[in-house]
């Protein structure tokens, strides 16, 4: 019995796995002789030191943020009066001072404290650089600025515990990547010819740096010493992949030609995508076969959707779109389901509704004005939503008794 209660803590725990009503699964389990009294008070303890005091954050970013504003209003008043050398000087100790405070509450285990400071040092250090810009009129390129505040806080980030943080440095990072990289295919562009290259390099390093970034998300360091930095990129990445997908429908209501269409990159996109499919069981090791269906099949839908999109000429085909982004949508529902997150199924299933929804508009926009097109429309979605009342509960339990 312990071994089996052991199993249900980890898949409970598993990155992707999001513990809906915790105390009634342990309860029902532990009536149904699954997990014994100790497994299930292992389980709680473990699940509840995973949670953050979600207003203690709030209320320190508040005030971290309101002293960074006191300052910086202090500087602003006087900032005439104050020198160049005095400027630099006084940002240089105050930066020093944030980074010793983020490495001495991080060595003291102050979780909260040094999630703070992680935070308000991340952003001083980038007014650092523009600071430094205008006093000195240097004149770099953004990318470069970026680049310079990504390198030097990623030390001292990865001190940070909280998903919050760990969102905030994400987003920088690959903002960062992607002011890089646009700077550096603006560049080919200029060239002959260069729109086509642009573009084929662009798809291309786009599906690379997806699987890159995933592979980071699950780096063995990370996973063990900030699973929640980990579960949260994991997230915050595979949304973004349905999001590229999504957007990627949207190509069927433009009508590429010449030097817009996709050639070689379609190849190597591929090649990336296949790389994916053979890491997942690697990198998420507590899926379900389920579950690595239904993402391999969500990333092959996306690299399929883009060769047919930008890989050859087409006229505005907007239904086109519109139909594949409602498959990508339940594609990922279907997975989520299978990882037990039923609500963010739900809130997929929402989407599916409204996306079928806003699809009358863009293409029955003629019966729209006789509002039978709202009438289909409208039964259409109480359709998919009395589907989901019947069925999602039956498929959630089905695919978790496959996947155990």
């Amino acid at each position: 019995m312990l071994r089996v209660g052991v199993g249900a803590g980890a898949r409970l725990t598993s990155p992707g796995y999001a513990p809906m009503n915790l105390e009634k699964k342990l309860a029902q389990w532990q009536e149904a002789g699954v997990i014994d009294a100790d497994t299930r008070a292992r389980i709680e303890g473990f699940e509840h030191g995973r949670q953050h005091p979600v207003l203690l954050y709030a209320l320190g970013g508040l005030g971290a943020l309101t002293l960074g504003t006191g300052i910086v209003s202090v500087v602003a008043a006087n900032w005439d009066a104050i020198g160049k050398l005095q400027k630099l000087a006084a940002d240089l100790l105050l930066g020093g001072a944030l980074a010793a405070a983020v490495y001495w509450s991080a060595r003291r285990e102050q979780a909260w404290l040094s999630d703070v400071l992680a935070a308000v040092y991340y952003a001083f250090v980038l007014a650092s650089i523009a600071l430094l810009g205008q006093v000195y009129q240097l004149g770099a390129p953004t990318y470069q600025a970026l680049l310079t505040w990504s390198l030097c806080t990623a030390p001292f980030m990865l001190l940070a515990r909280s998903p919050l943080v760990a969102a905030v440095w994400l987003c920088g990072l690959v903002g960062t990547q992607g002011v890089s990289i646009d700077a550096w295919l603006d560049t080919l562009r200029k060239g002959s010819g260069g729109n086509a290259l642009a573009n084929n390099l662009g798809a291309t390093l786009a599906f690379a740096s997806t699987l890159m970034w995933l592979w980071l998300s699950r780096a063995p360091w990370l996973v063990r010493e900030r699973p929640l930095v980990s579960d949260t990129w994991t997230r915050m990445l595979w949304g973004a992949v349905l999001a590229a997908g999504l957007a990627a429908g949207f190509l069927f209501y433009e009508h590429p030609s010449g030097s817009q269409l996709l050639s070689w990159s379609l190849g190597a996109c591929g090649v990336v995508v296949a790389a994916l499919h053979v890491s997942l069981p690697r990198l998420y090791p507590h899926w379900s076969a389920q579950a690595y269906a239904g993402h391999r099949l969500l990333v092959a839908c996306i690299w399929l959707l883009l060769a047919a999109a930008a890989g050859q000429s087409h006229g505005e085909a907007a239904w086109l779109g519109a139909i594949a982004q409602v498959v990508l949508l339940g594609i990922a529902a279907f997975s989520v389901l299978a990882l037990g997150q039923l609500r963010v199924f739900n809130l997929l299933t929402a989407a599916i509704a409204l996306r079928v929804l806003v699809m009358y508009f863009e293409v029955f926009g003629s019966m729209l004005d006789t509002g039978l097109g709202m009438i289909s429309g409208g039964i259409l979605t109480l359709l998919l939503a009395w589907l989901w009342k019947r069925k999602s509960p039956e498929l959630a339990q089905r695919l978790g008794r496959m996947g155990g």
